[in-house]
């Protein structure tokens, strides 16, 4: 394709200036000058003169350009201001070193070469290039799926600076390496990725979003796994390969590491006992950031890591697809290692715990793995612990560090999905979650593991709300373990409560009590009661709403008189207004006072919702409760204002399971994310005839994960349960 737009425009172009060829040249520059033209590109171009007065001919070659509605960069000069430019800025000079004669005077052309390379001799360009390459790598520190074929990290700006360096070389008499045939395999898949995204987007986009992702493969002919595999296979490539011609890019220097880990993880038979030094330098090529990750990049291409990780092979250029993974697996494994070390080297509450292990080397380790399972089928937190196991066997790890690296990477979910899936009042969940970890140690390692790898994932996979309800579950698991944590399960009791309340309101608070539910009190302290009591006591209309600042989130409280639109409606003024729910505990008294608590934030910023906002907030849910506001309109006055990230779901799904501790019935939601989801899951739950007390819900970059829990009916079967999850799936769906 950019062969056929550069050959068809220059049929157009040449003719344009046919009558005055001795005295003008047309030459082309950049994208176009390179044959790398796709759909929506600049048409940079140079009318190259030697004349008084170019005016006139330069309306006529750009005119019929501009008309034709082509985005035209375009520049009128002599040899002398062209050359003159080229001295000036870096950015003219390397556009010139490529520039190609269209049409007219070759003496002229010839001409311009000649000065370029008298300039491009006196100026170095490697300085510039490895800038250039610097700023690329700050801006992206790991490779992302999200990439921008063109501009970004390992992309075809770098490829270009190859070109533009071999150009000088050949100026100036020095010996030029020939492009390398991965360097043009690389570069055929940036373009034919970069071509799709013009024509599906229909105009110049680079940057391969979520979103488009299926259209591009679709419009290539490839499944979108393939189309995206490719692309992370080219931009490793192109990593590696400037990594390799300009060394400087990076603050230290990687070849003294590979050629000492080179020498122990080679493939020679090892004397007996050299195991040992052979899984240190592992650990410490995994410590030492960069260089380490660079020395083990040589070490694999080299061959010499085989024997040692041969499951590499399969998530080194392995995507991920979901909107929230911001990286390739192999990027995404190397990112949570540095999570990790920065998490042990910090001072406070992860530093702490990761002092505390007796082996700091299991960090590194279980990071680098926990992944490793993907892309072989099966769930790949038990395929990647065999991986791992095997991985421990070949380098001769000691059974104590085996042993927690192999359970790190099985159990490397379990903390992520209790925080955000299950009930952490309850303490029967509290126990289940320990039995399962089984040690301190372990617990500690993988809390530590959690932390990084969600950070490690996405901007969307971690927040101030997941970190709370993370160290929930770490400090009350702990505790089941004698470690002195100091954060139980709430549980407060009635006699703390009278004592709080005083006796002048002894008997109120013993009626609301009683008519509470019996979980009530295993989640709200007595601060809580008091609150809820005053709020009981101002209920005059339909509801009553109490806000108050928590951290690191706002807490609030509407009460009302129970109905059956009382939620939906409620969640969808939340949403009319941009208050984001994080997780909801709802209750209702055996008198149908209904106590529902939501966790909030804005929507917008992750912070407090400001408190103005909430005057409004009341005042829309009494209104429609009275019927006199239509919240719906409202919900999507907004939702058309911020529309959400596009996601690849294709339908929803909802799957209803048994909690084993806490015996609750579980429904988990997945599907993609709007304003106002929360709402359509609440009518459709209502629908069901399904009576919540507790959501808790999880947003990743236009999904939505959320679950909820019911108190089961003792007649539902699997079978009916299976049922009741496709009905909300159906009713879900678009």
């Amino acid at each position: 394709m950019c062969r056929a737009l550069t050959e068809a425009l220059d049929r157009a172009v040449a003719p344009l200036i046919d009558s005055a060829r001795d005295r003008f040249a047309i030459v082309a520059l950049g994208g176009y000058g390179r044959g790398e033209l796709s759909p929506f590109s600049d048409v940079d171009l140079m009318l190259l003169h030697d004349v008084h007065d170019a005016s006139e001919l330069a309306a006529g070659l750009f005119r019929p350009l501009w008309d034709a509605k082509l985005r035209v960069g375009h520049s009128v000069r002599t040899v002398k201001e062209a050359a003159g430019a080229a001295r000036e800025r870096f950015e003219t000079q390397t556009t010139l070193l490529t520039g190609r004669l269209v049409s007219g005077s070759r003496p002229l052309f010839e001409g311009l070469l000649e000065q370029v390379s008298l300039v491009t001799r006196a100026r170095p360009l490697r300085r510039h290039l490895v800038a250039a390459e610097r700023e690329r790598r700050e801006q992206a520190p790991f490779l992302l799926m999200a990439s921008d074929v063109k501009s970004g990290r390992g992309g075809l700006r770098t490829l270009q600076g190859f070109e533009w360096e071999r150009r000088r070389e050949d100026i100036i008499g020095r010996f030029s390496t020939d492009s390398l045939p991965e360097e043009h395999g690389a570069r055929e898949s940036l373009l034919r990725v970069r071509n799709a995204l013009h024509v599906t987007v229909g105009r110049a986009h680079d940057v391969f979003s979520p979103e488009l992702r299926e259209a591009v493969a679709r419009w290539l002919e490839m499944d979108v796994f393939e189309t995206a595999a490719e692309l992370v296979e080219a931009m490793i490539t192109v990593d590696a390969l400037a990594t390799r011609r300009w060394p400087e890019v990076r603050q230290v220097m990687p070849t003294p590491l590979a050629r000492r880990l080179r020498t122990r993880l080679s493939r020679r038979p090892k004397p007996p006992g050299d195991a040992a030094p052979s899984l240190e330098r592992f650990i410490r090529l995994l410590e030492t950031g960069e260089e380490g990750r660079l020395a083990f990049e040589r070490l694999w291409d080299g061959g010499h890591l085989d024997d040692v990780l041969p499951e590499w092979e399969m998530v080194r250029a392995l995507p991920q697809l979901e909107p929230f993974h911001e990286h390739p697996v192999s990027t995404h494994l190397w990112r949570t290692v540095a999570e990790i070390r920065s998490l042990a080297a910090a001072e406070g509450h992860f530093g702490r715990i990761a002092g505390e292990l007796a082996r700091p080397d299991v960090l590194s380790l279980s990071a680098f793995l926990h992944d490793i399972g993907k892309g072989l089928g099966g769930d790949h937190a038990v395929v990647g612990a065999e991986i791992a196991r095997r991985f421990c066997i070949r380098l001769e790890a000691p059974d104590d560090l085996a042993r927690l690296v192999v359970d790190a990477v099985r159990h490397h979910l379990l903390l992520p999905r209790a925080a955000t899936r299950r009930d952490l009042d309850d303490p029967s969940v509290i126990d289940d979650v320990a039995r399962t970890v089984g040690s301190l140690e372990l617990l500690q390692l993988l809390y530590l593991l959690t932390v990084a790898d969600s950070k490690a994932t996405g901007a969307t996979m971690w927040n101030e709300w997941k970190a709370v309800l993370l160290r929930t579950l770490f400090t009350r698991c702990a505790a089941r373990f004698g470690a002195d944590r100091r954060v139980g399960i709430v549980g407060t009791t009635r006699e703390e409560v009278l004592a709080v309340v005083g006796s002048a309101a002894s008997s109120a608070a013993i009626s609301h009590l009683e008519a509470m539910p019996d979980d009530y009190l295993r989640s709200a302290t007595a601060g809580d009661v008091v609150w809820h009591l005053d709020l009981l006591s101002h209920l005059e209309g339909e509801s009553q709403l109490g806000v108050r600042a928590d951290q690191p989130h706002e807490t609030a409280v509407v009460i009302g008189r129970s109905r059956p639109d009382l939620r939906r409606l409620v969640a969808e003024v939340f949403a009319a207004h941009g208050v984001d729910v994080l997780e909801a505990r709802l209750l209702t008294r055996r008198d149908g006072i209904v106590i529902d608590t939501f966790r909030v934030k804005d929507d917008r910023t992750g912070d407090v919702v400001d408190a103005e906002r909430w005057d409004p907030v009341r005042g829309d849910i009494e209104a429609g409760l009275q019927g006199e506001l239509d919240t719906e309109s409202k919900v999507a006055t907004r939702a058309a204002a911020y529309p959400v990230p596009a996601t690849n779901l294709e339908k929803p799904s909802a799957r209803a399971a048994i909690d084993p501790a806490s015996g609750d019935l579980v429904l988990t939601v997945k599907c993609s994310d709007r304003i106002g989801r929360l709402a359509e899951i609440l009518s459709v739950l209502t629908d069901v005839g399904l009576e919540i007390r507790l959501a808790q819900l999880d947003s990743r970059q236009g999904e939505v994960v959320d679950t909820f829990h019911v108190t089961p009916d003792a007649s539902m079967d699997a079978a009916a349960m299976e049922t009741v999850g496709h009905r909300i799936a159906d009713a879900l769906s678009p």
